[in-house]
């Protein structure tokens, strides 16, 4: 005699690639205003700001379920004056199931930083924390 039970199926697996850029940034204070001498009166001044080398953040799927990544900037103390925004706060990935490998649901998100640093910080500091949440 012989019978045929079913599995109880596979489970979820999450499998997921986060791949961080450099995260390294520099704040420029823009020019001071220049004075002309000719008509005694003084120049517009520069604004500052931010130049970075890699602030990108890249997901990549490998689950056999659809993921959402969320992305969160949060200062250190002491520098919350500066904030960090994502031109995406959450991606939404699919599943990766019956994907080749080299074509699993990937997603990108740059961050950009806004407000300004004390000139006596100099050399590369902890600014902040970036907190991916998979979900």
């Amino acid at each position: 005699t012989a019978s045929y039970s079913a599995g109880a199926g596979g489970s979820t697996v999450y499998s997921v690639d986060i791949t961080w850029g450099s995260m390294e940034f520099t704040y420029r204070e823009g020019p001071s205003p220049t004075w002309d001498p000719e008509t005694h009166t003084s120049g517009q001044g520069g604004t500052g700001g931010w130049s970075n080398s890699g602030n990108t953040i890249t997901v990549t799927n490998h689950s056999n379920t659809k993921v959402t990544a969320k992305l969160a900037y949060t200062p250190e103390t002491g520098y919350d004056k500066i904030s960090g925004s994502f031109d995406k706060s959450e991606m939404n990935l699919a599943t990766a199931v019956d994907t080749p490998v080299a074509s699993a649901p990937t997603d990108t998100a740059a961050l950009t930083l806004s407000g300004t640093l004390a000139s006596t910080v100099k050399d590369s500091t902890k600014i902040g924390t970036i907190t991916v949440t998979i979900r």
